[in-house]
């Protein structure tokens, strides 16, 4: 029998070795743990959010979830990030629809607002990222620009449906658009009335809007 050589370089030859890691795991493993991050926030609260319970739910260890989320702080912020993200692509898809004049737009959100903030799950996720902002400056400071962009997406529609308007004017009717919606993502939480009420309800949200939108400086 001939005698069989083993050299290190065949051991470890690209071709024989052990297939590596596959290509775009990282894409399809952080958002895995974000929408898992997203439930434990919804399921435990902020109180009892954990990157433990996070990496138990999502099946990896702790340190895969580490490897992408070094601190609970991280993956909070991501997660936040994209709990704000949905809405707000979801928004500004009727915002910059330009087939549909910009009031009909503005009243698109109102509509779009009503079917998906009384849905369970996500919208709870709204309070908790809310409540985390109120004992932890990091989430604070993430709640804070978000707002400033929906107060931004607003503002440049409000522009639109009254070009007469100042920057100025542009920037605060945005704003209390904004403070109305955040007020409307706690009144459909809470809410108990009928389908007749929360469409009488609606209604008068949408001429609020329009009359903040259209009015005089």
């Amino acid at each position: 029998m001939k005698k069989l050589t083993l050299t290190s370089a065949a051991m470890f030859d690209p071709q024989t070795a052990a297939p590596a890691r596959r290509r775009g795991n990282r894409e399809s493993r952080v958002p895995e743990i974000i929408d898992v991050s997203i439930n434990v926030l919804i399921a435990a609260g902020y109180a009892g959010y954990t990157i433990n319970r996070v990496a138990n739910d999502a099946g990896i260890r702790l340190s895969t979830l580490q490897h992408y989320f070094s601190t609970r702080e991280a993956l909070l912020r991501a997660t936040i990030e994209e709990i704000a993200k949905r809405y707000f692509e979801r928004f500004r898809g009727f915002a910059e629809n330009r087939s549909r004049p910009p009031l009909a737009r503005l009243e698109a959100i109102v509509d779009d607002a009503f079917a998906e903030l009384v849905k369970p799950g996500l919208p709870a996720s709204i309070f908790e990222t809310w409540g985390l902002a109120l004992h932890e400056p990091f989430a604070r400071d993430v709640v804070v620009e978000i707002q400033s962009r929906f107060n931004g997406l607003f503002a440049k529609l409000v522009a639109e449906i009254n070009p007469g308007l100042s920057m100025e004017e542009r920037e605060l009717r945005g704003a209390l658009i904004m403070s109305s919606l955040e007020g409307l993502v706690v009144f459909l939480r809470w809410s108990k009335d009928s389908v007749p009420q929360l469409r009488a309800h609606r209604k008068a949200i949408k001429v609020v809007w329009s009359g903040l939108s259209k009015a005089d400086e």
